[in-house]
């Protein structure tokens, strides 16, 4: 798999699986041993909507100086369009950060327009990054992202049991540039078994060791409803942590793409 070249590059990104409004109390109270007892305090006095993370991210990364990518669904599973986020989106596009599509189905090159015109529309301007909901990808998905005017991805995993080599660097589909998930919180804490004391030392040696045997460019998933979650609400220590180490390059998704083009003219 090919890597840019002189860079501890690490992409970090986020989904916005659920509506602006969250998926309701009852569905939160009926798991609500992932939360601290604060925050099922807030839900059950004020109808407080712990999945809304996007401000949560927002402060942290601005603390250190990073600006990552947040993917975005045209429709939820409530039937509301990403319209109602508009506010959040200008938000994060006017304080640097990058929006992309979260898309629902890539079936056709149709439906794939489809659903970036309304983002595209929320966001007030073009969006060039992608990642499938559910990373439910076919072999069409690529040629039509790129058809429709998607220069890069981010759905393929090739292994969620474990942290595979496979998952790091990027490959070419379909003139589209890939960028495996290396790392997702929701698979770190499923799938891994990690705990809320283990991920962060997990999660700092493995990337160390990863860059010293010559990766040069990893993706981060962790996604803006976990962040107040028991475990996901650990992504502040994490990014501290890593931001501590001085040699690491935080980057949006446009930014490891137009790394990739980079690399490939020179």
């Amino acid at each position: 798999m090919k890597t840019p070249s002189n860079k501890r590059s690490l992409i970090i990104t986020h989904d916005v699986d659920w509506p602006l409004h969250g998926p309701g109390a009852a569905h939160v109270l009926a798991r609500q041993e992932r939360f601290p007892l604060e925050v099922i305090r807030k839900v059950k006095d004020e109808n407080f909507n712990p999945y809304f993370g996007v401000p949560n991210v927002m402060e942290i990364e601005e603390k250190f100086g990073i600006y990552s990518t947040f993917f975005f669904r045209p429709k939820y599973d409530d039937d509301s369009e990403v319209a109602k986020y508009e506010e959040t989106i200008k938000t994060l596009l006017s304080g640097g950060w990058e929006v992309g599509l979260h898309s629902n189905n890539t079936a056709t090159f149709e439906e794939v327009t489809q659903e970036k015109s309304l983002l595209e529309k929320a966001a007030g301007q073009r969006v060039y990054g992608s990642r499938v909901h559910y990373l439910k990808i076919s072999e069409t998905t690529f040629a039509n992202l790129a058809q429709a005017g998607i220069k890069y991805d981010s759905s393929l995993s090739f292994d969620k049991q474990k942290i595979d080599v496979r998952n790091t660097g990027y490959l070419v589909k379909k003139g589209l540039v890939v960028f495996p998930i290396t790392f997702m919180d929701a698979y770190l804490f499923t799938y891994m078994g990690l705990s809320e004391e283990t991920i962060v030392p997990f999660m700092v040696n493995i990337i160390e060791k990863l860059f010293t045997s010559g990766i040069e460019i990893m993706t981060l998933l962790w996604h803006d409803n976990s962040v107040m979650m028991k475990g996901g609400r650990l992504y502040g220590e994490l990014i501290k942590q890593l931001a501590a180490k001085n040699d690491i390059t935080f980057l949006k998704g446009i930014e490891a793409y137009e790394l990739v083009q980079q690399q490939a003219t020179h």
